[in-house]
């Protein structure tokens, strides 16, 4: 039998395994995360007819006459390169700008996958939309409960500012509210009362602080005096620490010990004492209620952050990248998931944007890396490729014809 015929079915079976990659990969075109593969064709060893010979000092040397046996595929490779960005709006879904694969666990079973459309279950764990598979943080599975609560904040500085009016007359007074909040969150409201004492210190203000809530049994060193220089900046007296003592029974942290700063260097706006009309004020407290999520964001390197009612935030978790040393080892596996191998290496696990990962673009997806014109350019080569070998089994078969005619 020819050898024609056994090497044209060699390029027709292995071009129609190109044709089937390229098909793969133009019904993928819009597979959020997917990658590409490409075939690279090798041919198979020549048959020798004649060997080489040598030279000698008499003749030259002759080159081995070979002929080729067929074709195969070498291998189908994965294309790794960086597909377009699409944005969505939802703030689970993330996208990969760079190297690396989000890590998935199904149990104790570890996958990879570059599709970042993921969605909080009934339990509020980060999860892959089609499998369920939990998204790895650094310490494991990454949970947002809707609804979670943050930690009240007892106040612990609270900071003044406005103006005591150097021109008041002696022992005028100026009185105003503030609140602060207990180790529960619960608030409650101090008078702060200023009186103009020029008498003891030019430039002095004395302030005392009372209450009248029934949480609030005493207050400790609740008294202060303010002096300020020539220009209206104070010079002595810029902050003192008060004590509230709460009632037995209250259920809170007691005593708490409350700075009041009226202009140290870490208050911005510090109180003048300077001729215009007394305005002294809060400026702000360190303490808050207790809140509820409501909503949460993603930064580049992974961060989670949750954001409360309370104005309060705090980072949740951080989503975690895996990289390979050969990518293109990894045996995909079906859900736009791959499976570590022996060529692949093992994974190399860490926050985005450090040892070489990319980093995380939030609210959107990476969509397929399928170039369709290429694609298509390919399947017409394919397809040419296809139709000169059965044009040679065609010619091979015309040809053993003629031959077996010849006994006629």
């Amino acid at each position: 039998m020819s050898r024609a015929l056994f090497t044209a079915v060699s390029g027709l079976r292995n071009h129609q395994v190109w044709l089937d990659t390229i098909g793969n990969n133009i019904a993928n075109a819009n597979t959020s995360g997917f990658k590409t593969s490409t075939v690279i064709f090798s041919d198979i060893l020549g048959q020798t007819i004649t060997a080489g010979v040598a030279p000698t000092s008499t003749r030259g040397g002759v080159n081995p006459i070979q002929i080729g046996l067929g074709m195969t595929f070498g291998s189908i490779a994965p294309n790794f390169l960086q597909g377009s960005i699409q944005t969505t709006n939802r703030n689970t879904d993330m996208a990969i700008q760079g190297n690396g694969f989000f890590v998935l666990a199904d149990g104790s079973d570890r996958v990879y996958t570059r599709a970042g459309a993921f969605t909080l279950d009934a339990n509020g764990t980060l999860v892959d939309t089609a499998t369920g598979f939990k998204v790895q943080g650094a310490n494991g599975n990454i949970t947002i409960t809707p609804g979670q609560q943050s930690a009240a904040v007892a106040t612990t500085k609270a900071l003044f500012k406005g103006n005591l009016d150097f021109g008041a007359a002696e022992d005028s007074t100026y009185v105003g509210t503030f609140n602060v909040f207990d180790s529960v969150g619960a608030s409650h409201t101090l008078t702060i009362t200023f009186t103009k004492n020029f008498s003891v210190a030019a430039g002095q203000w004395d302030w005392a602080v009372t209450e009248s809530d029934s949480g609030i049994s005493s207050l400790t060193t609740a008294t202060g005096s303010i002096v300020f220089n020539s220009a209206g900046a104070i010079s002595t007296g810029a902050s003192q620490a008060i004590g509230l003592v709460y009632t037995a029974g209250a259920g809170v942290a007691t005593p708490q010990a409350i700075t009041l700063d009226f202009g140290t260097s870490t208050n911005t706006t510090p109180v003048t004492g300077v001729a215009s009309p007394s305005t002294t004020t809060l400026a702000s407290q360190d303490g808050v209620q207790s809140g509820t999520l409501q909503s949460f964001s993603l930064g580049i390197d992974g961060g989670l952050t949750a954001f409360y009612s309370n104005g309060k935030s705090s980072a949740v978790a951080t989503v975690q990248l895996a990289s390979f040393a050969n990518a293109g080892g990894l045996v995909k596996i079906g859900q736009n998931q791959f499976r570590e191998s022996a060529t692949s290496g093992p994974p190399a696990t860490g926050n985005p944007g450090t040892g070489g990962r990319g980093t995380l673009v939030a609210g959107a997806l990476e969509m397929s890396n399928v170039d369709l014109a290429q694609e298509f350019s390919s399947m017409i080569i394919a397809e040419r490729g296809f139709q000169a070998n059965a044009r040679t089994i065609s010619t091979a078969n015309a040809m053993l014809e003629e031959l077996v005619n010849l006994k006629r």
